[in-house]
């Protein structure tokens, strides 16, 4: 395990160090789809960030250095590990072992219960690293409209249009979401900097429960994903494997432990553990925040810094 005194902190490091390669090219593709403009418009004339923001001040633990102390100075340690400011952190009442990031104009990071009582410490920073890495890779806002666009798309496209042209939309988006996870993967990777918390943290989520974790074999786990890409000699293996898949917007566990441990024996990863990454001064055409003054992508609807809109 690797102790909170000798974790590496990467100044000024791009999203760009860490961005998978097919999270990429299917965020561009999404991008191009016109009708997300409606749907951006559509989710802020029904001010869904106001409701979400009241009823987790409502229901749920806001996260403060005050208010479960321990947990704020991990999360805090893992913004600071990614060089950034972290947006506010909640905590609700739910047995799914989950964490959500949403938010269009000022993002928030929701850890379900279910999950905090099944993690470690070191798994939690992990996974609050991996949510953090969405908000800095500038995931939130399409994260946020797959999150509510089956809800939304009847009304939004009508009802002779909505059937076909929302599961079109949503399976452009749920594609991306998959491919973005890899993304906020390998910011959990860089948060825990320990292969093996990674590891346990999504076996932990295939499963359900951390009390069985003892009885796991990690070997025997990362070989159970080398059997499901065997699957892939059959045609028909291939075709279910692509309908379950389909409607998912998280890749599946084993494979995400797979990714994570290539990723983590790859130059990339030791590159930037030797401090030696794409920073966001070499970033071209950034603009300034109007808030804060920190640089921003130009495709980014609020600032990964101060969480507010650019857009003003």
């Amino acid at each position: 395990m690797t102790s909170a005194i000798t974790k590496k902190k990467f100044p000024r490091i791009s999203s760009a160090a860490f961005e998978h390669p097919a999270d990429k090219a299917a965020l561009e593709a999404v991008r191009k789809i016109p009708v997300l403009d409606k749907v951006f418009s559509r989710l802020t004339e029904l001010g869904f960030e106001r409701v979400v923001r009241i009823s987790l001040l409502g229901q749920a633990v806001h996260v403060t250095p005050k208010q479960c102390g321990k947990i704020y100075k991990l999360y805090k340690e893992a913004a600071e590990i990614l060089d950034m400011h972290e947006p506010d952190l909640f905590i609700a009442s739910n047995p799914v072992p989950n964490a959500v990031t949403m938010g269009v104009e000022r993002p928030v990071i929701i850890l379900y219960s279910g999950l905090v009582e099944m993690l470690t410490e070191e798994e939690l920073m992990a996974v609050m690293g991996h949510e953090l890495g969405h908000v800095k890779a500038g995931h939130v806002l399409y994260k946020t409209i797959a999150y509510f666009l089956v809800r939304m798309a009847q009304q939004l496209l009508g009802v002779g249009a909505g059937g076909v042209a929302g599961a079109l939309l949503q399976a452009a988006l749920f594609d991306w979401s998959r491919k973005s996870e890899l993304t906020a993967d390998r910011a959990e990777m860089l948060v825990a900097q320990d292969l093996d918390v990674c590891i346990r943290l999504h076996m932990k989520l295939a499963c359900g429960s951390g009390k069985i974790y003892d009885q796991m074999d990690t070997k025997e786990f990362l070989r159970q994903a080398d059997s499901y890409e065997d699957l892939d000699h059959s045609t028909l293996n291939k075709f279910y494997k692509i309908l379950q898949e389909a409607s998912l917007s998280h890749p599946l566990s084993v494979f995400r432990a797979k990714e994570v441990k290539a990723w983590s024996e790859s130059k990339q990863f030791k590159e930037i553990m030797e401090g030696r990454y794409p920073t966001t001064d070499q970033d071209l055409g950034l603009r300034v925040c109007p808030h804060c003054e920190a640089k921003v992508s130009p495709s980014f609807f609020f600032c990964p810094d101060c969480g507010k809109s650019t857009r003003v």
